[in-house]
């Protein structure tokens, strides 16, 4: 493949991990590495790109911060490993960017690290945290109370879910 052509990632079916609030937050991510991938010559000094960098950056940190809402809600057992591996990730995101602008060579490399995050993100622990939640929500039952506000878990579960669903919606339009 030349250089400068954008390298494949479209979305794939293999990608989703069943909960579509969470794949529809993936595809979007895919979706914003792809079109940045389209500036594979590019360097830091385009607009362009440095913006395209700032909506990935601040799209990871609301991804991580909706899934972890979620965790919560269905007290997923794994969570605390789960937010030390989004902190982590988000700390070589932001290095990684950061070096991008500060040495400012091509975006290619840092669009294909994010694709490979992506990637690596979705096929490890997300499947398993998204079949703990799909099994909770067929089974309607058993699930711990945690909102220590109101006493309604299901209540704060419905409010999440529409509050992520319409940050998702605003984003992905």
């Amino acid at each position: 493949m030349p250089e400068n052509s954008p390298f494949d990632c479209d979305w794939k079916p293999e990608y989703e991990i069943g909960l579509e609030e969470i794949d529809c937050q993936h595809r979007y991510l895919i979706k914003l590495i792809k079109e940045l991938s389209t500036y594979a010559d590019a360097s830091v000094v385009d607009r362009t790109v440095r913006n395209l960098l700032r909506e990935i950056d601040r799209y990871w940190y609301f991804h991580f911060n909706s899934t972890e809402v979620l965790m919560e809600i269905y007290a997923y057992p794994n969570i605390d490993k789960q937010k030390k591996a989004h902190f982590k990730l988000l700390q070589v995101l932001d290095k990684r960017i950061c070096d991008f602008r500060q040495e400012g060579k091509t975006v290619r490399p840092v669009a294909e690290f994010l694709l490979d995050k992506l990637l690596e993100h979705i096929d490890g622990d997300y499947k398993l945290f998204a079949r703990h939640i799909l099994e909770v929500r067929n089974a309607r039952v058993g699930i711990p109370k945690r909102n220590k506000i109101d006493g309604s878990l299901r209540e704060t579960q419905k409010y999440h879910q529409s509050e992520i669903s319409a940050l998702t919606a605003r984003y992905t339009k």
